[in-house]
């Protein structure tokens, strides 16, 4: 693993170090299409036939690329050098960008896409209007008003990143124009803080929507913030996303989550087709804590209980995933959870259950060694 040459306080350095291995990981099973592009014109390799990442830094990737003559080492450099670990992502998916810029081709790669869709993301200001508790390490909270009235979700899953004011703020300290390359230039006492979250209900009518929350305590800005939630609480909403995308052809559905994958869970129950067959594997922290689900001919669910393990420290699910046996017919694989579980089940499926990559979509909602969505 490559990291970055920098002080031993280098933010993005200590990033890689953690998750160095997760964000390559996501990048040859979410883009491996964009990594063979970039390979073929930023990597001077025309006849390239597949491109393996060997180490990211704050300044570029290595990469193997393989091609009629063999397996060659590449060195492909951002455009500029990475100072902060969010900026990461958007310099290894602005490599297709440079590629495509630099070769004229037509077309779009996965990363394209993806860079096309978050630019057209909106950031709407709201408010909390209600708060009720579902359980004691459960709340339902609700947003109205303001911009809502324009906000129509995308899909079943669709979820949002709640922002909040900073810590010890009561005020937002951004507006509808809200960027995350304005984030990475604010002052670090201004940055809001917040997490993703699943839209668990939306009523068009009044412009109103919940979002369960999962509380621990003061671990994480968001479970901070919701455990003190009040009507009245200014908030901002940006969005809305969507990762459950089922390919028409889909004989049966697994949905894989934990606690923060849930509210998604019961929605995508909830908009089925008529007589899809659905199997749910949903881990929590204990029996008393499970989340209600829709009732529904041929769905199946196999609640796993930690039995205090911390979240985020068991192969609970993952486990379920590889011992259970598969119906017949084509599955379409949905999960949201913790990242390392999630890239654990997308490993499983892959590589020993063959699916193809249309048939996968398991969303790391929040990482275990950081304060993120959901916790």
């Amino acid at each position: 693993m490559s990291t970055s040459t920098g002080a031993v306080d280098d933010p993005v350095a200590a990033y890689v170090a953690v998750h160095g291995q997760e964000i390559i990981d996501h990048l040859h099973e979410q883009h491996e299409d964009s990594l063979l592009f970039v390979a073929r014109v930023l990597g001077r390799r025309p006849q390239a036939t597949a491109a393996v990442v060997r180490g990211v830094d704050r300044s570029g990737v290595d990469v193997d690329i393989t091609d009629p003559e063999g397996t060659h080492r590449a060195r492909i450099d951002f455009a500029e050098e990475v100072t902060d670990p969010p900026a990461l992502t958007g310099a290894l998916l602005g490599l297709a960008l440079r590629a495509r810029a630099e070769s004229g081709e037509p077309g779009q790669t996965s990363a394209e896409r993806e860079l096309t869709q978050l630019a057209a993301i909106r950031t709407f200001l709201t408010s909390v209007t209600a708060v009720e508790d579902v359980h004691p390490h459960l709340r339902r909270i609700t947003f109205a008003g303001g911009d809502l009235a324009t906000f129509s979700p995308i899909g079943p899953d669709t979820f949002l990143y709640v922002l909040l004011p900073p810590p010890g703020r009561d005020a937002l300290t951004i507006d509808q124009s809200f960027t995350w390359e304005q984030l990475r230039q604010m002052p670090p006492e201004e940055q809001p803080v917040g997490a993703y979250y699943t839209v668990r209900a939306w009523r068009p009518e009044v412009a109103e929507l919940d979002m369960l929350f999962v509380l621990h305590g003061d671990e994480g800005h968001a479970s901070r913030w919701a455990a003190r939630a009040r009507p009245g609480d200014p908030v901002a909403l940006w969005g809305p996303r969507s990762g459950y995308h089922p390919p028409e052809d889909t004989d049966w559905v697994l949905l894989v989550a934990d606690e923060t994958g849930l509210p998604a869970t019961a929605a995508i129950l909830e908009q089925l087709p008529e007589g899809m067959p659905a199997r749910v594997v949903a881990e929590v922290a204990s029996p008393e804590e499970r989340q209600e689900l829709p009732e529904r001919p041929g769905v199946e669910v196999t609640w796993l209980s930690r039995d205090g393990a911390p979240a985020g420290t068991t192969t609970l699910l993952a486990d379920a995933v590889r011992s259970s046996a598969w119906p017949a017919g084509k599955p379409y694989v949905w999960g949201g959870g913790e990242s390392r579980a999630m890239t654990a089940i997308r490993r499983h499926v892959r590589d020993e259950r063959g699916l193809d990559r249309a048939s996968v979509s398991l969303v790391a909602y929040w990482r275990r060694d950081e304060p993120g969505p959901g916790f």
